[in-house]
């Protein structure tokens, strides 16, 4: 065989390591994918989602003991373990809507849970929008009575959800800083429960009532806000900010702007099918309706961390971005090559996913020494 089964997954394995999934249990499960005796999409998702499922329920019997014995810490580490199973289980596209709802269903319940059980305060919001709600969480970095403070707001790619902000929000909190994750039309519950789809106009409405929100909010400081995104999300920060002239600074890790991509990588699944027009609509004509995601300059401060391996965006296309940063900027250029491969092909996920552990850092600490006034 040309290549392994579970090579089929990497893309899938990238974004599963990179909500926290512990790696042990993620072997466990290729090593299942690895027992498939014929290359088959539909047994691959079988045994994929049906392993992730039995670990979660092995972890919710844990967490509800610990919960009613009153050991909190282990009930809130245990209810995030459960949630990185549904995860993983929601990074494999799927035709089946009622499915994939069901799986980010059980995602959202137990990263609830865990927020609920944190020792700063976490408050979960519906931002009003045009045609629909944007749900989001609003993490503060304590008892959230200090204000007003700082602000992030964070932007994930599409097919993802709020749940997975978690891991750029973290280290924001850390330093002092407030952070909104946010699910942008068509992501998690935005487009589950109020049928936003991506699309240009929705996304653009979505920047204002975002901005208009932390603005009207007392506990946020509108002279510190900033944008902060990876993948798609990385292309939404720069739009968001270039919306906003007050915003602080802006930071873009490993961005993807369709209009800019080679179309020849795109897979197909981003393309086609039931789950792609369900997030976006049906893709002819889909590149003009996401035409104006592209347009503006920006001039707060700038941070850019892209790689030259990235098959989705080339160098140039991704120095377009760059060259339309009209303030102070500063670009990373990530040269190691990704681990997860297969053969030539190296997807948008692998720079994204196997350089943020250390990327994040970097990030974090380029925003906070702009929004704490360093």
């Amino acid at each position: 065989m040309k290549w392994r089964i579970r090579d089929l997954l990497n893309p899938v394995v990238t974004r599963t390591l990179l909500y926290g999934a512990n790696p042990f249990d993620l072997e466990y499960v290729l090593q299942k994918v690895d027992q498939i005796q014929v290359m088959s999409g539909k047994q691959i998702k079988v045994v994929w989602l049906g392993e992730w499922e039995r670990k979660a329920n092995h972890y919710l019997s844990y967490a509800q003991k610990s919960e009613e014995r009153g050991n909190l810490i282990s009930a809130r580490e245990y209810y995030k373990m459960i949630a990185q199973c549904y995860y993983a289980c929601y990074m494999i596209n799927s035709d089946d809507i009622e499915q994939k709802r069901e799986i980010y269903k059980k995602l959202e319940a137990a990263y609830r849970k865990t927020v609920s059980l944190r020792d700063t305060y976490v408050e979960y919001v519906e931002i009003p929008t045009v045609g629909g709600k944007i749900p989001a969480y609003l993490h503060f970095p304590d008892d959230g009575k200090a204000g007003p403070y700082p602000c992030v707001t964070t932007y994930s790619g599409l097919g993802s959800c709020k749940e997975e902000l978690d891991l750029l929000s973290s280290t924001l909190i850390e330093r002092g800083i407030a952070v909104l994750n946010v699910d942008m039309p068509g992501t998690g519950s935005a487009l589950f429960d109020y049928g936003l789809q991506c699309v240009g106009d929705q996304l653009d409405a979505a920047f204002d009532a975002i901005a208009a929100y932390l603005e009207s909010r007392a506990d946020i400081d509108s002279d510190r806000m900033a944008n902060y995104g990876l993948c798609m999300g990385g292309g939404y920060a720069f739009r968001a900010s270039a919306k906003r002239a007050k915003t602080k600074c802006c930071v873009s890790l490993f961005p993807l702007f369709l209009n800019f991509a080679d179309m020849d990588h795109i897979p197909i699944w981003m393309k086609r099918g039931k789950w792609a027009v369900f997030q976006s609509g049906e893709f002819d004509g889909y590149l003009d309706r996401m035409k104006s995601i592209e347009e503006g300059t920006i001039d707060c401060d700038f941070l850019l961390v892209h790689s030259p391996d990235d098959n989705w965006m080339t160098t140039e296309s991704t120095m377009r971005l760059y060259d339309r940063a009209k303030g102070q900027k500063e670009q990373i250029e990530v040269d190691e090559k990704p681990a997860y491969v297969s053969e030539e092909t190296i997807m948008h996920a692998m720079p994204v996913g196997e350089q943020f552990h250390w990327v994040k850092h970097y990030a974090s600490d380029f925003l906070a020494e702009r929004l704490n006034g360093k």
